[in-house]
């Protein structure tokens, strides 16, 4: 089945307890995570105290007092994201942090729409809904398997039509991570992440491929 990946996104998050106010690109700059060139021509949305918001040429981040995001659609910078996110909370390593997230989405495009329509029946049969609705076609699907090993958490794959882009299937891919509450600030995390972000990229890629019939 032919079809381009459009689109991509990576992202990292972390749960816990946060100060928006820290997260503008003048510290990262100070603390050598980002060069000063990159902090002087970022775009701020706003730095406050409830939140913090600002992009840079290759990276977006989002800090609430409850969740902390950083994000890229770049490829290239992979890499680039881990080592920021490991860099920025060994800085704040007393930073209270319970869950974090290895995220990624994407937008396939097909040739046409047919494509989406007989992925999606392969997906979600029409035929144990064909008695109580008419010409049933799938909006949205969410499966999750529970980590049989390794950190608790769970593995959740969203599947649905692309807002995006034409003849398209978005995809997006959780990798959820409890953190151990006995651990202090956000060390769990941290080891977390170093332990389990790589090769993540190429799994993703494969499990879309998995959900594409001949794919």
């Amino acid at each position: 089945m032919k079809y381009e990946v459009d689109l991509q996104t990576h992202s990292i998050v972390a749960v816990g307890d946060l100060n928006p106010a820290i997260f503008q690109p003048a510290w990262f700059a100070a603390e050598g995570i980002l060069n000063h060139h990159e902090a002087k021509a970022a775009t701020i949305d706003v730095i406050s105290a409830q939140a913090a918001l600002f992009q840079v040429d290759w990276l977006s981040v989002q800090v609430l007092p409850n969740r902390f995001s950083a994000a890229t659609e770049n490829e290239a910078y992979y890499v680039h994201l881990h080592d920021l996110i490991a860099s920025t909370f060994s800085k704040l390593v007393h930073t209270p942090v319970k869950a974090l997230g290895i995220n990624y989405s994407c937008h396939c495009r097909f040739e046409d729409e047919t494509r989406w329509h007989n992925i999606s029946k392969g997906l979600a049969p029409a035929s144990p809904w064909s008695d109580v609705l008419h010409a049933p076609r799938m909006r949205s699907m969410t499966m999750r398997s529970v980590r049989p090993s390794g950190p608790k958490g769970y593995e959740e794959i969203m599947v649905e039509p692309s807002l995006r882009v034409p003849n398209g299937m978005y995809v997006h891919i959780n990798n959820h991570y409890d953190l151990a509450d006995e651990e202090l600030g956000c060390r769990a995390m941290i080891g977390v992440l170093r332990s389990e972000w790589r090769g993540t990229f190429q799994n993703y890629k494969d499990i879309v491929k998995g959900l594409l019939p001949d794919g």
